[in-house]
């Protein structure tokens, strides 16, 4: 009987040392397990949450700014899909388009930091989500960036005319808020000589952001640049009628370094544009005379030029405020948009015609039946597709003096708050613009821009 009990004992023992041994098996998977339903739970975040905007913002030289993403909801007929999915199959493509980009004195001064750095992003943290809803996002930068030459806050003037002239470290909230590409020829490009231009474009390369209307003196290349997205190819080409300080160089390098406009130039330059493969060409044209929303004659004259020189898009800067937009029907048998201004889009100017500014929204749609052809061979340069604007709209926007703790913030007119003297800025700042721009109502035309 003793000898029974024993044995009893041990085997009771056994039984709970291989209990034991089982629990400390399957406890890790379930503590994995648990981890992991708290991490998935724990990816929700707040509805209209205000992003963050950093104090030092990073970038990579190596990014690119051709980064796919998805396109806007009124381009595409679909509910919800895998984003590579959409990128794959969708034969659109989504710009926004926006005016002159400054960073005057005023700008710098708020904008600077204490250890010496500067953070623009205030200004733009209400567009940063509708900015990265598009394919491309275009602007007119209006300053140079030269460390050689005196900032705007040194001296406010070169040889009696304004000096534009900043930081590099622009650049670097202008990419944060989802600028992708920027135009460079308009009457400041030459603010700092030779020179200025030069580190300028050294700079763009350096945070990795495309550009075209300015060249170093050596430089042998295109003048436009190219994106591409979903098989669809879109030139930008950038001139300017106005260059301050033009006694800063020879008439020879002026020639190489800016793109100036002039008939000849215009319709060479959209013909290799052409050759290259473009099928969509946008012209920004730096001209006009500065706040006054009257057009003047020559910027028709010369917007007729570059419709029937082969563009399908024209904008317009320099003006500094809204001026009106029109349809320009060529002998072709196209209807092409042209914004004569879209104002600055921030700036610290003093003016109230000044601060209002609107987005132009593009939507761009290869046919259907062309997309499904060049799924099974592959394109070649010389050969445009029937590329259609398919949406036109565009946002309207008024800048701020400060907002929310912030400094010359760009803000949708529409934009809700709660001060009555802010309720009042922006309806007074729609009244203005819808004078000038009635509300758009998507005003696509279904003429092909096929050449």
């Amino acid at each position: 009987m003793r000898k029974l009990n024993r044995i009893s004992r041990m085997l009771t023992a056994l039984i709970i040392v291989m209990l034991l041994n089982i629990t400390l098996l399957l406890l890790p998977s379930v503590l994995k397990s648990k981890d992991t339903l708290k991490s998935v739970e724990g990816q929700t975040s707040p509805p209209n949450a205000e992003p963050n905007i950093p104090q030092n913002i990073p970038f990579s030289s190596n990014s690119s700014a051709n980064d796919a993403r998805v396109n806007s909801d009124s381009c595409k007929d679909h509910d919800s899909a895998d984003t590579k999915d959409l990128t794959e199959k969708s034969n659109t493509v989504t710009l926004c388009l926006m005016g002159d980009l400054m960073c005057l004195a005023g700008q710098q001064y708020t904008a600077e930091q204490s250890d010496g750095s500067h953070d623009y992003t205030g200004s733009f943290h209400l567009l940063r989500d509708t900015f990265s809803s598009f394919d491309f996002v275009i602007g007119n930068l209006e300053t140079t960036l030269s460390k050689s030459n005196p900032y705007s806050t040194k001296e406010r003037e070169v040889n009696e005319q304004p000096n534009c002239n900043a930081p590099a470290d622009y650049l670097a909230s202008l990419k944060w808020a989802g600028i992708t590409h920027l135009v460079t020829a308009n009457n400041h490009s030459l603010d700092g000589g030779l020179v200025g231009i030069e580190e300028t474009i050294a700079h763009l390369d350096e945070y990795g952001i495309p550009h075209t209307g300015t060249y170093c003196e050596d430089e042998d290349g295109a003048h436009y640049m190219m994106m591409e997205k979903n098989g669809i190819r879109i030139a930008v080409l950038s001139f300017t009628e106005l260059i301050n300080q033009r006694a800063l160089v020879t008439k020879t390098q002026l020639s190489k370094i800016i793109d100036s406009y002039s008939k000849t130039k215009v319709r060479e330059n959209i013909e290799k544009a052409r050759e290259d493969g473009a099928d969509f060409v946008i012209v920004y044209e730096h001209w006009g005379s500065e706040n006054v929303h009257e057009v003047r004659d020559y910027q028709k004259s010369h917007a007729k030029e570059i419709a029937e020189a082969g563009a399908d898009l024209i904008i317009g800067s320099h003006p500094h405020c809204l001026q009106e937009m029109e349809y320009i029907s060529t002998s072709d048998g196209r209807d092409v948009p042209c914004f004569y201004s879209l104002g600055n889009v921030v700036s610290s100017m003093t003016r109230e015609i000044n601060h209002d500014t609107v987005f132009v929204q593009i939507c761009l749609e290869q046919s259907t039946e062309e997309s499904f052809e060049s799924a099974e061979e592959t394109d070649t340069p010389s050969s445009p597709k029937s590329v259609t604007i398919s949406s036109l709209t565009w946002l309207s926007c008024h800048v701020l003096t400060s907002f929310d703790g912030h400094f010359r913030v760009i803000t949708p007119v529409d934009h809700k708050v709660s001060d009555k003297k802010t309720i009042k800025e922006l309806a007074e700042a729609k009244t203005r613009i819808e004078k000038i721009l009635p509300p758009p109502q998507n005003l696509s035309k279904t003429t092909p821009q096929k050449h």
